[in-house]
């Protein structure tokens, strides 16, 4: 098999716009023609996804009489993967032709290699034009057709920039000229990756935050670098169900994956603060507001009190969701047009890029080169104990500080979590799990908390009243549950009270 790295951008597009796109691939290639192929693909994995999950595809590819066998696997990069092919007679697979990748070792077991099968099929036709800039020469391949797993097809419609010769910056720069010139939306999905989901009947649904693959030797550049990619990864995974109605979920996880790029990018400020750095940052402040805005009335229209059956206290119970749904659905729609946008579909290429080839990757910090253990620790520690101080005498805080504390508990927690699997952080696995568990506890009961503030202000703001034991009613207020959250708002304190007094004894991160 023929061994090599691939390193490309892919960019998603609407079908209204194939034209545009296909019509600015061309003029920048010039008086070059492009070449047309129909790709039909099979993809091959076992019931369970142990290829995928293994971080490996494989595929036989089909071009008219023509067969390749393929195999990929994640490299250092999101951007980067390492490719072996094999060219082959038919559109079986060869187990035989992998011996010398490094797919071989799995699929040596015997219960992998009996189990493998056609997971799923792609028909592409593909427009593929070859772009020579002055610092490298860059593959432009239109794709479009669709993907079938199990009875069920998923359009395809994808513009691919693959760097052939010269330098990655190149690639980059084409890619934001494209950008700007089109509507294009960077994308760290691959096909393959669409397929599984598809096959696993999980495209579309909203997915939870993934685990960075750290490793224990792993310097903090690449630590940084992967951890970022996973945290936008996660981001895009969950657009497309943002596409559905009931899209509260996706919402929930989209807004926690910017959240989780956010704490990262604090976590590595000291190392990674470059002239990009600030703009990103309030970039993403911008973008992850819109989404909590979004989250924040879902969780108001899902604390309402359910109508009473009085006539008058029902009508108004009406009004309330009524002015409540409207808000939300202006909400929802804010997040689709923001990233339908030049802006956000911007954000997002700068953050590939930045993340990859930074201006802070060439500054002489002496921190990116060095093993993670440390720098991680120390930055941990130091948050600790901030949140430590911060919420000395909580009890007595006002909302705004409580608030504050709450988002450096987020914060904290999330940055923890990157480094669970990773030895050499915390003292032991189960400190950095009771810490995990304080931060998340403190979270909940303050959250909580606030959830009960953004009700009694709507009520106030829309419905001229306060929440039970406020101030005087100027309307009725719909019968049903006390507007507090469960336990009540000192119960939640007292709790928020312990799991902070909890955290300040733990002490988790090496010295």
């Amino acid at each position: 098999m023929v061994a090599g790295p691939e390193i490309e951008l892919k960019f998603l597009f609407a079908e209204r716009d194939a034209t545009k796109v296909k019509a600015l691939v061309a003029a920048a290639a010039g008086d070059r023609h492009a070449s047309h192929q129909r790709l039909r693909t099979i993809y091959f994995d076992t019931p369970d996804q142990d290829i995928w999950n293994h971080g490996f595809s494989l595929r036989v590819r089909a071009s008219g009489d023509n067969h390749v066998q393929t195999v990929k696997r994640m490299a250092s990069s999101r951007i980067q993967r390492d490719e072996w092919e094999a060219q082959t007679g038919r559109s079986e697979l060869d187990l035989g032709l992998i011996k010398n990748t490094p797919l071989a070792r799995l699929a040596s077991k015997s219960s992998i290699r009996r189990a493998i099968r056609p997971a799923f099929e792609m028909e592409i036709e593909r427009t593929s034009f070859m772009l020579e800039t002055g610092a490298g020469r860059i593959e432009a391949s239109l794709d479009q057709g669709a993907i079938e797993a199990n009875g069920e097809k998923l359009g395809v419609r994808e513009l691919e920039l693959e760097l052939k010769s010269g330098d990655r910056s190149a690639l980059f720069n084409l890619a934001s000229a494209f950008m700007a010139q089109a509507p294009l939306h960077s994308s760290l999905i691959s096909k393959a990756e669409r397929g599984h989901l598809l096959a696993e009947g999980a495209w579309g649904r909203a997915a939870k935050s993934s685990k960075p693959r750290l490793e224990e030797n792993m310097t903090c550049r690449r630590a940084f670098q992967e951890i970022c990619q996973t945290c936008l990864h996660d981001f895009h995974l969950n657009l497309p169900g943002l596409e559905k109605s009931d899209n509260v979920e996706a919402i929930h996880q989209g807004r926690i994956a910017i959240r989780r790029l956010r704490a990262a990018m604090a976590l590595f400020k000291p190392m990674a603060f470059d002239f990009a750095y600030q703009r990103l940052r309030d970039e993403l402040k911008w973008l992850a507001g819109l989404f909590g805005a979004a989250r924040d009335m879902d969780v108001l229209r899902a604390n309402l009190p359910p109508p009473a059956p009085e006539d008058q206290a029902s009508m108004r119970a009406g009004e309330l969701a009524g002015n409540c749904d409207a808000k939300r659905l202006r909400a929802h729609q804010a997040v689709i047009e923001a990233l339908d946008g030049e802006r956000a579909r911007t954000l997002q290429l700068d953050l590939v890029v930045w993340i990859e080839d930074g201006r802070w990757q060439r500054q002489s910090s002496g921190v990116a080169d060095k093993p993670i253990q440390r720098y991680a620790a120390a930055r941990l520690r130091k948050r600790c104990r901030k949140l430590v101080k911060q919420g000395a005498g909580l009890a007595k805080l006002a909302s705004g500080a409580r608030h504050r504390i709450r988002i450096e508990a987020k914060k904290l927690r999330y940055m923890a979590e990157f480094f669970g699997d990773v030895p050499g952080i915390a003292k032991d696995h189960k400190r950095l799990n009771d810490l995990i568990n304080c931060c998340e506890k403190l979270q909940a009961a303050l959250g909580a908390i606030r959830d009960e503030e953004a009700m009694a202000q709507f009520l106030e703001n829309e419905a001229g009243v306060v929440a039970a034991n406020g101030p005087a009613r100027t309307a009725t207020l719909p019968a049903g549950p006390r507007l507090q959250p469960k336990g009540g708002i000192a119960k939640q304190l007292q709790k928020a009270v312990r799991s902070h007094a909890k955290l300040a004894a733990i002490e988790p991160f090496q010295s």
